[in-house]
């Protein structure tokens, strides 16, 4: 294996046959205040099983998304390595980061607390947002990813029409368990030339809150199995 990057939650390794080999880790992405986010772009820490955890929350979602005929880059895992083996994806740009949101949380309500309060209903706002730690992740509309060859416009409604299907078909599943989906934050590439889920669905990229308030992500990942 050869390392081709090291990420703040996975480092990623070429194999062979043109796979990839992810390896989670135990770290915790959040705020430098120290207030843990799934959209954060800082580690503030780790706590053990958070990749173990990570990893098999992911299986469960990416083996239950191909029941319902979604296209992802999964290949298969050793959860016992906290690896998982998945085919070569192109990503858009530097990657882009498409986030549904079904309450006002966290950065919504920091930019649009003006309109909104924490925890209001959303009608499924769909977000996409550049990765980008250092300006922060803009936020980017249709118009400007068509203007910055990144996304086409099919391939925009493409992928808002696909991150409905697959968040909502993970909604229902959590809800399923008595928890509820606040928000929810997934990747795409080109898998095969194919617009694919790739990355992961696990407590460190979504918010699910029990009776009103949010599950860490160990107590999360135990819960989905």
């Amino acid at each position: 294996m050869e390392l081709v990057k090291h990420g703040k939650t996975k480092d990623v390794y070429s194999l062979p046959d043109g796979n990839y080999l992810l390896r989670f880790k135990d770290t915790v992405t959040g705020h430098p205040s120290g207030e843990s986010d799934p959209g954060g772009n800082s580690v503030i820490g780790s706590v053990a099983g958070v990749g173990s955890g990570a990893l098999s929350m992911t299986v469960y979602y990416f083996e239950l998304l191909k029941k319902h005929g979604i296209h992802t880059h999964y290949v298969s895992a050793d959860l016992t390595k906290s690896e998982m083996i998945v085919r070569p994806a192109a990503v858009f740009g530097s990657g882009l980061e498409f986030v549904l949101r079904y309450k006002a949380v966290g950065s919504f309500v920091r930019r649009f607390g003006q309109y909104c309060k924490e925890g209001d209903e959303l009608p499924k706002v769909f977000e996409v947002t550049l990765k980008d730690d250092g300006r922060d992740d803009p936020p980017a509309t249709g118009e400007i990813l068509a203007a910055l060859n990144l996304l086409t416009p099919a391939q925009y409604e493409a992928i808002h029409s696909e991150t409905i299907k697959i968040c909502d078909i993970v909604r229902d599943d959590l809800s399923a368990r008595g928890l509820e989906l606040i928000d929810i934050k997934i990747e795409f590439g080109l898998v095969d030339g194919s617009i694919a889920l790739i990355d992961e669905i696990s407590p460190g990229n979504m918010r699910v809150y029990k009776d009103g308030k949010k599950l860490d992500y160990l107590t999360l990942s135990s819960m989905i199995k």
